[in-house]
């Protein structure tokens, strides 16, 4: 599976606005992937027109699919969340049944990842939507991710603090705990100094809102993993 070699990955939100010139900025950054994806405002329509803007890019495109409207043929690879803390089996494998009973016959399986998502900052948009239980210990967040690796066999964990730096004294530990796990980070990058914190611990950084309010703190964080 080609993302195990991403180190950094951006993380593009169809329902936000970016500039040609920051795309083109994005593109020759130096960053290993693109991943499209969004909590809210996000359907079909919007992910195409953002999709055919990266296509031709040179570098892997991914769909977070967080609901089934919102597949699109054509990516290299697509993430399948599944929220382990979250409040509703919904969020656990009910949207995600449905998406495979719709679209599943579509899809080369090995461009298919589910994705452990731990949801650990209460006043993130995706926390609301999926009532994540977000107030958990070290040692119970820990306990979520070894469930999600050793008992789910699942192949990629994302810790997800969106919105906010995140605190990298859990994210370490998750990482003592799973050293043989591939895992994500995302929440809180804003330049050099929290890439190189964050990334310390994990395989992947995913950058996101930066993009949208400091485009050259986001593009800084790529030379800081590099």
């Amino acid at each position: 599976m080609e993302f195990q070699t991403w180190r950094h990955v951006f993380k593009l939100d169809p329902n936000k606005e970016l500039t040609d010139e920051a795309l083109q900025a994005l593109i020759h950054s130096g960053t290993d992937a693109f991943l499209i994806g969004g909590t809210d405002g996000i359907d079909a329509e919007n992910t195409f027109a953002l999709y055919a803007r990266v296509r031709d890019a040179g570098i892997p495109i991914a769909l977070e699919i967080s609901h089934p409207s919102q597949v699109i043929h054509g990516f290299n690879h697509y993430f399948v969340p599944t929220v382990l803390n979250a409040g509703t089996p919904e969020w656990i494998i009910g949207h995600h049944a449905r998406a495979f009973e719709r679209y599943g016959h579509f899809f080369d399986a090995r461009l298919v990842t589910a994705q452990g998502y731990l949801v650990l900052n209460p006043e993130a948009k995706v926390a609301d939507v999926t009532a994540a239980r977000c107030d958990l210990t070290m040692e119970e967040s820990v306990a979520y991710a070894e469930v999600g690796h050793h008992l789910f066999r699942l192949p990629s964990l994302y810790i997800e603090y969106s919105g906010r730096l995140g605190n990298p004294d859990v994210v370490k530990e998750i990482r003592l705990a799973l050293p043989d796990a591939h895992l994500f980070y995302g929440g809180g990058i804003e330049g050099e100094e929290t890439a190189r914190l964050m990334g310390a611990h994990v395989d992947t950084i995913v950058v996101g809102n930066i993009i949208y309010e400091d485009l050259a703190g986001a593009l800084a964080t790529v030379r800081a993993l590099r």
